[in-house]
C-alpha cells in the first residue's frame, strides 16, 4: 500500500480575537449606553431636586392659596418654605436660628438679586406674626417662585 503524504496541522494567521464578532460590539454599545444613563440618574440626583422639590411645594401653597386659603397662613407657609430651602443649602446647625435681618441677609446671600420687594422682606421676617397680614400674595408667590430658580445648583439636597 502506498504511504500518503500527510502536512502538518495549518494553524491561522493572527490573532484569533481580533477583530471581535458583531455581537461583541452590540454588547459594548449596549454597556456604553447603560454606563451614560447611570452617569445622568447621579448629575440629575445631585444637581435637581431641592430646586424641583421647593418649586413642588411652593405649587401646593399656590393651589392652597387660590383654593380659599387665607393670607396669614399662605404668608406663614412661604416663610417655612424659604427656611427649610436655606437650610438645606446652608445645614440646620448654624442657620436655623436666624430671625430677623440676619434671616433676610441669608437669603440674600444665597440667590441674589432675588427680587423680593422691601416690604415684602418685612412682611416675611416680622409682619407675619401680626394678628391680620394684608399684602398681595400673588407678587410673594412670584417672588418666592424667583428666589427659588436663583439658588445655586448642586449645593443643596433634600434631607429625609
Amino acid at each position: 500500500m502506498k504511504e500518503l503524504e500527510l502536512r502538518d496541522i495549518h494553524l491561522p494567521d493572527g490573532s484569533l480575537w481580533w477583530p471581535p464578532a458583531p455581537g461583541w460590539w452590540l454588547l459594548l454599545a449596549i454597556l456604553l449606553m447603560f454606563a451614560a444613563g447611570l452617569l445622568w440618574l447621579a448629575w440629575r440626583r445631585r444637581h435637581l431636586p431641592l430646586a424641583k422639590h421647593s418649586m413642588h411645594e411652593l405649587e401646593q401653597i399656590r393651589r392652597a392659596y387660590r383654593g380659599g386659603q387665607d393670607e396669614r397662613a399662605t404668608v406663614n407657609a412661604v416663610a417655612r418654605l424659604l427656611r427649610r430651602t436655606l437650610m438645606s443649602y446652608r445645614g440646620r446647625r448654624l442657620h436655623a436660628a436666624a430671625t430677623g435681618a440676619n434671616w433676610l441677609a441669608e437669603l440674600e446671600q444665597l440667590a441674589p438679586n432675588h427680587g423680593f420687594s422691601a416690604a415684602q422682606l418685612q412682611l416675611l421676617a416680622r409682619e407675619r406674626y401680626q394678628a391680620s397680614v394684608e399684602c398681595d400674595v400673588d407678587s410673594l408667590l412670584q417672588a418666592c417662585e424667583n428666589w427659588i430658580r436663583k439658588l445655586p445648583r448642586g449645593q443643596g439636597h433634600v434631607s429625609a
